[in-house]
């Protein structure tokens, strides 16, 4: 194979992490790559690291700038991107020394325009066995409805925009959108609906990290409310482009919408007074999607104890983050 592929990697006060992450992408077993670093205007030694990198390999390509947020490095990377395939890589993550040869083997194979690998987490050092096995060398091609059937329901894979490996043409019309949070769900839906189709690998390809210190969620913020409108959005979206996942778009926004209502009862139950108001008539309207047969239990037990009382539904889904429920 001599496609070339375009690692992009938006840095951003990752010192610790960086090295790690970059000598996993120039270890890759798949040679032909361009690695581009976009400094995101880092104020640690995230940039100086990148520069250093740049002089050890000619496939490193550093861009400084200044700081966008994570969609505005990415579209840096989008834009400054040479491949014929494109692979967003987060700072602090780690790929395995397979991964791009794998997902490539397959997208060339299948003449897919997007190849899915698993995610694997991991916290802190406490790094994933490698998988020496080639499993993967083969596939499951989906048409553009199954895969985003699949996505919407989190059957194997979601929307992350990381572990996907993606003709770079496919990008040609999309950006993520600049300075919102929850950029992954707004963007990758409709990235999906231009392929024609997607190859699913089940090996884990992508070591996403958990730092032991973000494990304590921080409080929301106004912010964090732009995930009503995103939900919504992506929901409309595809009830106009594939409507066929209708019933599922709108299932993923009822289960996003229970999952920030629990994270606005953690700053208090009377905070967020029209946000609660919206997600509980949002709730309502769905009582007849509980009734399918890809509902899952734990949603429907979150959904019907929030319609009940908000406090019942606090309680239960508090238990449930305990025991995975």
């Amino acid at each position: 194979m001599e496609e070339l592929v375009s690692i992009i990697v938006p840095v951003y006060n990752v010192e610790n992490y960086l090295i790690e992450c970059i000598e996993s992408a120039i270890k890759q077993t798949y040679h032909n790559l361009e690695i581009i670093l976009v400094d995101d205007g880092a104020t640690d030694a995230s940039g100086k690291i990148c520069d250093m990198y740049a002089h050890k390999d000619e496939r490193i390509k550093v861009f400084h700038k200044q700081n966008g947020g994570l969609s505005d490095a990415r579209n840096t990377g989008i834009e400054k991107a040479t491949g014929e395939y494109i692979y967003f890589f987060d700072s602090d993550d780690i790929l395995p020394s397979c991964a791009i040869e794998k997902m490539l083997n397959v997208c060339v194979k299948e003449d897919a325009d997007m190849a899915i690998a698993g995610v694997e987490k991991f916290v802190d050092d406490k790094l994933p066995q490698s998988n020496k096995k080639s499993e993967a060398q083969s596939g499951k091609t989906l048409n553009k409805t199954e895969t985003i059937r699949r996505m919407l329901l989190h059957d194997g894979f979601g929307h992350e925009a990381c572990g996907k490996l993606y003709k770079k043409e496919i990008w040609k019309y999309e950006r993520f959108p600049k300075g919102k949070l929850y950029e992954d769900y707004a963007t990758i839906y409709k990235i999906t609906c231009g392929c024609s189709k997607v190859t699913v690998l089940t090996e884990n390809l992508y070591w996403y990290r958990i730092r032991s210190g973000s494990i304590m969620k921080s409080k929301l913020t106004i912010k964090n409310m732009q995930l009503l409108d995103i939900a919504q959005e992506v929901t409309e979206y595809l009830k106009c482009k594939v409507p066929e996942v209708e019933n599922e778009a709108r299932y993923l926004q009822m289960v996003t919408y229970l999952k920030l209502m629990k994270g606005i009862l953690d700053n208090g139950f009377s905070t967020f007074p029209e946000e609660q108001d919206r997600i509980k008539n949002y709730v309502l309207s769905c009582k007849s999607l509980l009734k399918m047969d890809f509902a899952k239990k734990k949603d429907i037990i979150k959904a019907k104890s929030f319609l009940l009382n908000k406090r019942l539904f606090y309680m239960i889904y508090t238990l449930g983050e305990k025991t995975h429920l």
